[in-house]
């Protein structure tokens, strides 16, 4: 059950992004792979991006997109994962919503769907780069 991480979401929304084709492709997947999963936590790191480039206008619109391609398929952060988190970005050096993510792809089975390397150093999570997609993982 991979976790797809905000990059992805946010190079399929923005169809001018560099990464738009390749994120087009992850999210066909993910509407007929019942095992890719949506975090929570990177609706509300989107809402925080889009509140601070002053377009929560397109917010609503595009948060609906998303959840109906995911058809309910989300994540929610426990405690747990919040601590495991706080280890991560001592250990790590993560960002604050990346290891929010990290945390939550350990928890499903370990992988999560990015292009940020940052992913890569995380004992014990896999990241797969999308330009690497394979339908069969």
């Amino acid at each position: 059950m991979p976790l797809i991480e905000l990059d992805i979401l946010m190079a399929f929304i923005n169809r001018s992004d560099r990464y738009h084709e390749v994120a087009s492709r992850i999210m066909e997947a993910a509407i007929s792979d019942r095992d890719i999963y949506l975090s929570s936590e990177a609706l509300v790191e989107m809402s925080l991006i889009y509140r601070s480039r002053s377009m929560e206008s397109e917010l609503e619109e595009d948060m609906r997109l998303l959840l109906s391609m995911f058809n309910g398929r989300t994540v929610r952060l426990t405690p747990l994962e919040a601590m495991r988190a706080v280890r991560i970005r001592r250990e790590y050096g993560l960002s604050f919503f990346d290891s929010l993510h990290a945390a939550l792809a350990l928890s499903l089975d370990s992988t999560i769907i990015s292009l940020d390397e940052a992913y890569d150093g995380v004992e014990g999570l896999r990241r797969v780069d999308p330009r690497e997609w394979r339908r069969d993982g």
